[in-house]
């Protein structure tokens, strides 16, 4: 507890000292995300989840700029968005994540305010790598091969290639939309020598975020 304490008390602090910062600012995210596995004998962006964290920005130039944010993200597989109870074999399972993307921004559509510290750009488009860290899951359904793998099999790191658009209807307030896919196998059956699933899986993910900025 007064790790996570300590962690959450060090983030705000790095988020004021941004903001103070000229060229610097920090805020906060909130969403949902769509997910689906690649090989999990199941097909669509059925599996809902939540994702939090902290984004802090960089302008680089009068149109670009960086970013990095810590989310706490779910990802994971369902076989269909509405539990079938005359099904045997659905399944939901959820995979919990700490990420930290990194992204380069283009910025368009300049809004001017009453002075040049209040302009701001409405729309951006971005792309980068995030790397993320498995930590906990949660399985609903009948026991089966999935949770096996999610249990004892998947690879905790993950590396993902983003590629996103923003639009903001203030200053301050916008939202987000991404796409996320993994550029390695969450699982590779080639690794063990009694898999329990015979197929590699590939992680995709949709984010939609609101975004608050300082």
């Amino acid at each position: 507890m007064m790790n996570r304490n300590a962690l959450f008390f060090s983030l705000l602090l790095m988020a004021g000292w941004l903001q103070a910062q000229p060229r610097f600012r920090a805020g906060i995210i909130a969403g949902v995300s769509a997910s689906q596995i690649n090989g999990d004998n199941s097909a669509g962006y059925n599996k809902p989840g939540l994702i939090a964290g902290f984004r802090a920005l960089s302008r680089l130039g009068d149109r670009s700029g960086a970013s990095m944010e810590l989310l706490f993200a779910q990802r994971g597989s369902q076989k269909q968005v509405i539990k079938d109870n005359f099904d045997p074999n659905f399944f939901a399972l959820t995979l919990n994540y700490i990420e930290i993307p990194l992204q380069w921004h283009y910025y368009d559509w300049l809004v001017e305010g009453d002075n040049a510290s209040s302009d701001y750009y409405r729309i951006s488009f971005n792309a980068g790598f995030s790397y993320a860290r498995f930590f906990s899951y949660r399985f609903r359904g009948e026991p089966n091969a999935i949770e096996t793998v999610a249990k004892s099999y998947l690879n905790k790191n993950d590396v993902s290639l983003l590629l996103g658009f923003n639009f903001f209807f203030t200053r301050n307030l916008g939202i987000t939309f991404r796409y996320v896919r993994s550029l390695g196998a969450m699982y590779n059956p080639k690794d063990f020598q009694s898999p329990p699933l015979k197929d590699a899986l590939i992680g995709h993910c949709l984010y939609l975020q609101g975004v608050y900025l300082f």
